[in-house]
């Protein structure tokens, strides 16, 4: 996964979310999406590394978004419930979402709450 970096920081992208308002660091982080809904995101030290954070996550908990290219709605973006984080930005989140019908090129998110995110997928090779 990569973090939110550079001019990505508070600027909506291409699927419509917007990145969060500080930069953030990763430690590592995967997700894994199959073609029935299951998401599994995993993700260690994701934390802001500015001031006044300095390497610390001030949220409580992160959620995800995984973003559909569609033929008919074109992209929809699925929020999941939040789940529990703390200070080191570690988090686990398994849980299945309704794909819309033609999901294509999704990524996947880690987010606020709210939907602002923080570090997204690295698209597969093959585009699907």
């Amino acid at each position: 996964m990569t973090p939110v970096t550079g001019s990505a920081v508070g600027a909506v992208n291409d699927r419509g979310l917007t990145g969060g308002g500080k930069p953030w660091v990763i430690t590592s982080g995967t997700g894994e999406l199959d073609h029935n809904g299951h998401l599994h995101v995993s993700v260690t030290g994701l934390v802001i590394p500015v001031a006044p954070f300095n390497g610390t996550n001030p949220l409580t908990q992160f959620a995800a978004v995984v973003s559909c290219l569609t033929p008919k709605q074109g992209i929809v973006n699925l929020l999941t419930a939040p789940v529990a984080t703390g200070p080191a930005g570690d988090a686990t989140i398994d849980t299945t979402v309704a794909l819309p019908r033609g999901c294509h090129q999704p990524e996947v998110f880690v987010t606020s709450a709210g939907g602002a995110w923080f570090a997204m997928s690295n698209p597969e090779e093959d585009g699907d």
